[in-house]
């Protein structure tokens, strides 16, 4: 069930996000500065960067259900909690860690 799930989610809303991000800023590379989309999906969509930071925590989770396979659910259910506690930690804290501030250069570039 988490395999299905890490690969679904990793394969719509995260893979979506980021070609989208990637077109944004390609735009924002032609114009020469930051656009108020690319802006808008850096900051305000958190959804995509949260499962992004999910994937490995919950791998972690997927693989130690494996290896010792347990018989109550009590593993699964402090490993899923853990792995979103952990997503959720990275995506407050990253963002902040790495801002884009656009490089101001007096001498242009040939």
């Amino acid at each position: 069930m988490l395999f299905a799930f890490e690969f679904i989610e990793g394969n719509t809303i995260t893979r979506l996000y980021f070609m989208r991000l990637r077109r944004l800023t390609k735009e924002a590379l032609q114009r020469g500065y930051l656009t108020p989309e690319l802006e808008h999906a850096r900051v305000a969509e958190i959804v995509p960067t949260f499962t992004h930071f999910l994937d490995i925590p919950l791998l972690m989770v997927i693989i130690s259900l494996g290896a010792i396979r347990p018989d109550t659910w009590t593993q699964f259910i402090v490993g899923v909690v853990a792995a979103m506690l952990v997503a959720t930690l990275l995506t407050l804290a990253i963002p902040r860690l790495y801002p884009w501030i656009p490089e101001t250069s007096s001498e242009e570039s040939p």
